[in-house]
């Protein structure tokens, strides 16, 4: 387990200092494996002074009764840390995931806040485009002052280093400086969206061997190819987010040329100087009230909107953490009930010196508590220091920040002991109503 736990710790720290998506993804997924084997494996021999912690306060709590808990958990350490692997694997993989999640949705919202500044986002609610007639209506909207118009275009650019990359480019009406907070490591807005220009992301264009004044060769769907020159490099940090490989986006002067029929992807709508913008989103919306298929949307709209959608991931993960618990039940209940046939001599000595039935059944409701808490903690902990490194893979591609969610954790550990209780309820009730003398006599 040591050796597996060594190299599965090894290949982590590779995905955490990688810096090619590809490479530090396969890294971890090797890691997961390796440190998931080696925490089974190992699992048996840091039951002791694992268990040992998390009961220190059941002798002060319960007494004699408590001490008896955590010494019983201890007795059979390979089948304690089987029964905890259940619920360990389940726990690991929604530690992981959640800490993947709270990074993307807080990596997202420092994006809108740096990148967002129009007061409203006027977008289909599948992203899908939509025909020029909602752009006119917006515009033509009491109260609303500039209004941007953004397309979205498949290209494939071919860059000086022989690759052709497939990625999906934005064309943009004037005034992209007030609906947007781009930083430009060279040129402007002004030139990125004049005719026959491009923009494009600093650190991408470096890597490609691509600087300001190259000419680009830019096919279009339909076959129209353009030759545009990058008249701009930005500095935006995730230039190679989603599809949107290397952060093009150019004027729509120059998309309308080559793709004169396209529709609008988004519209970015200020206030006019003057007007509330909540009177202007009424507005909008009875504008827009006969196009059901778009909506309007302010920063924390995007925000929820982005946050909904990675929690249906999320959710798919907690369906398998709904097994992962199921199945974890069943081994602490399959446990405890052999721990009590194998005691049963025991527990009628212990019922003949005084021992209380109340006192026998919380014995095993804590005994099941300390070992499902004992598999939370290692998942969790497993689970954390993957979630880490999926953040690290996320950081490669423009999502660099990093939450640790620790509401859920708690909760987590909270539900793992509510787990146990669960589990212990039958085990504890059978235990309670032996036959003392019965039990005595057992062999």
């Amino acid at each position: 387990g040591a050796v597996v736990g060594a190299a599965g710790a090894a290949a982590l720290a590779g995905c955490a200092a990688a810096t090619r998506t590809a490479q530090a993804a396969s890294l971890l997924g090797l890691g997961v494996v390796l440190t998931l084997v080696a925490t089974v494996v190992a699992g048996p021999l840091l039951v002791r002074p694992v268990i040992r912690v998390l009961g220190a306060a059941f002798p002060a709590l319960f007494g004699p009764v408590g001490r008896m808990s955590q010494r019983n958990a201890l007795r059979n350490p390979r089948r304690t840390g089987a029964t905890a692997a259940a619920l360990m694997v389940g726990l690991a993989l929604v530690g992981g995931m959640s800490v993947a999640s709270a990074s993307m949705s807080a990596s997202f919202d420092r994006q809108i806040d740096r990148t967002l500044g129009a007061d409203f986002v006027v977008q289909s609610g599948n992203f899908t485009p939509f025909t020029g007639e909602i752009g006119k209506r917006v515009a033509a909207t009491p109260g609303a002052g500039l209004v941007v118009a953004q397309r979205l275009t498949p290209v494939a650019v071919r860059l000086p280093d022989g690759e052709r990359a497939r990625t999906t480019a934005a064309g943009y009406g004037p005034g992209l400086d007030d609906v947007a907070h781009l930083t430009y490591a060279r040129g402007g807005s002004a030139a990125a969206l004049a005719d026959g220009h491009l923009a494009m992301d600093a650190d991408y264009a470096r890597d490609h061997g691509v600087r300001a004044g190259t000419v680009l060769p830019v096919e279009f769907p339909g076959g129209r190819r353009a030759e545009l020159t990058v008249a701009a490099l930005t500095d935006q940090q995730a230039a190679e987010s989603f599809g949107t490989q290397g952060g093009v986006f150019f004027g729509l002067g120059t998309l309308r040329r080559y793709l004169p029929n396209g529709q609008d992807s988004a519209l970015y709508v200020n206030a006019a100087p003057g007007t509330n913008p909540a009177d202007l989103r009424e507005r909008l919306e009875r504008t827009l009230k006969p196009f059901p298929q778009v909506q309007v949307r302010d920063q924390a709209d995007y925000k929820q909107l982005v946050h909904s959608q990675i929690a249906v991931l999320l959710n798919l993960v907690y369906a398998l953490l709904g097994l992962a618990i199921v199945i974890a039940v069943l081994g602490v209940v399959n446990t405890l009930a052999l721990s009590v046939v194998e005691r049963t001599r025991e527990i009628g000595l212990l019922r003949a010196i005084g021992l209380g039935r109340r006192q026998l059944r919380r014995m095993i409701r804590l005994e099941s508590v300390v070992i499902a808490v004992f598999g939370a903690v290692l998942g969790l902990a497993l689970g954390l220091v993957w979630g880490v490194c999926m953040q690290r893979v996320l950081a490669l591609r423009g999502l660099t920040a990093l939450a640790i969610p620790w509401g859920t954790i708690v909760a987590v550990v909270v539900g793992s002991a509510v787990v146990g209780v669960v589990a212990a309820l039958l085990p504890a009730l059978r235990a309670s109503r032996m036959n003392v003398l019965a039990a005595i006599a057992h062999e």
